[in-house]
């Protein structure tokens, strides 16, 4: 399925490319078997319309899993679209398979193929080098680090990898709580308070990492790709962790996943290449017309957290601006703004004065947290 809304230059009409009622109530599944995890978990959600995407959950479905010797686990409903239930790691080893059977609300019956589980071994060393790369509508190259991995597996090991990436940074708002207005009063921190000056953000990076041995006639290898993190940005400055989670996939998996990297690649022009339908393992037993997105999987996962101190040697770009308004009415001019509102130093309600944008004081405003996260370093 094709989306987007291009707005070319003024010689060239915009585009939107008609996309059919059907096309936007699709089911789509995600969710998959992982040996190292007792708790397994699949989603069931619809697809969206592209003038107004967002996940639509589906709840009171019915779902079980299946294994190829018969087995059977279903899944509890949590209320949210999600659906988890526990699975004896002595059904998980490699070379069994497993397929999630879903009868949603309406009736319909979605069924997946199986998916085998193949070995793959624990994750190696990772490690970076500085490095200058352009990134999107950048006209110079910016310095940064990329991240690599080194894949040892034996013989018996799956040909197929994927790692799923969660990153975590410090970052700092750049003064302290001194004076401030809230309440219809002006108050004065004894002594400032900072405890909102130091906080730590993990996003889970949405790129696609995958990895092949397929045509090599070696099983190990080297500098493995992982991301890549510019200094223009606020992640290398203080501390940055990444938490790795390596998965052995099948061919079929890693096929699916091969696809949809295809389909969120930003680089190349607007007509070198068209988005793809990617198609996954999943069936519509009450409709076969009609196609479910998404995959179920079973896989092998092997997780590790690295932690990077500032990079010696690394020249960061990133600037941590932060605004100062002048209020020239004082207080009388609050009644636009946001509450608190946090000042430079002692006001009165006539004279006029200087405020802080609110996150230079309080840096949850940029979706962080101030809790230190238990395997952050001391």
């Amino acid at each position: 399925m094709i989306a987007g809304l291009f707005l070319l230059n003024s010689c060239i009409d915009s585009y939107t490319p008609a996309i059919r009622s059907a096309d936007t109530s699709k089911y789509v599944v995600t969710g998959q078997v992982d040996n190292k995890d007792t708790l397994q978990t699949v989603n069931v959600s619809l697809s969206s319309s592209i003038s107004d995407p967002s996940y639509i959950s589906v709840t009171g479905c019915t779902i079980r899993i299946q294994d190829d010797n018969g087995h059977h686990f279903p899944l509890t409903d949590n209320g949210d679209g999600s659906y988890s239930g526990k699975i004896d790691p002595q059904y998980m080893y490699p070379g069994s398979a497993f397929r999630v059977s879903i009868k949603t609300p309406d009736g319909t019956e979605i069924e997946s193929d199986y998916d085998t589980i193949f070995g793959g071994p624990p994750i190696d060393s990772v490690y970076y080098k500085l490095k200058s790369e352009y990134q999107i509508d950048a006209v110079t190259a910016v310095q940064g680090i990329q991240l690599y991995t080194d894949l040892k597996k034996q013989e018996s090991d799956s040909r197929y990898y994927r790692w799923v990436l969660t990153e975590t940074w410090e970052y700092h708002s750049k003064w302290p709580i001194n004076w401030y207005y809230s309440n219809g009063a002006v108050h004065h921190a004894v002594p400032t308070d900072s405890s909102k000056m130091v906080c730590y953000h993990t996003l889970p990076i949405t790129n696609v990492y995958l990895y092949s041995t397929r045509n090599l006639a070696q099983s190990s290898s080297y500098e493995c790709k992982l991301n890549f993190i510019g200094g223009n940005t606020p992640r290398l400055l203080y501390g940055y962790s990444l938490l790795i989670k390596q998965e052995a996939l099948s061919q079929e998996a890693y096929n699916y996943w091969s696809q949809l990297k295809l389909n969120v690649t930003t680089n190349g022009g607007l007509y070198e290449k068209q988005p793809l339908v990617v198609i996954g393992n999943l069936h519509n037993l009450t409709n076969p017309n009609k196609q479910v997105l998404g995959f179920f999987s079973a896989v092998t996962s092997h997780t590790k957290r690295i932690f990077i101190p500032p990079v010696p040697g690394l020249k960061l770009t990133y600037i941590e601006g932060c605004n100062i308004i002048w209020m020239k009415k004082g207080l009388l001019g609050l009644n636009l703004l946001g509450y608190p509102v946090y000042f430079l130093g002692d006001v009165d309600w006539y004279t006029p004065y200087y405020i802080y944008q609110r996150d230079c004081v309080d840096c949850t405003l940029q979706g962080g947290v101030t809790q230190k996260p238990s395997f952050w370093p001391n």
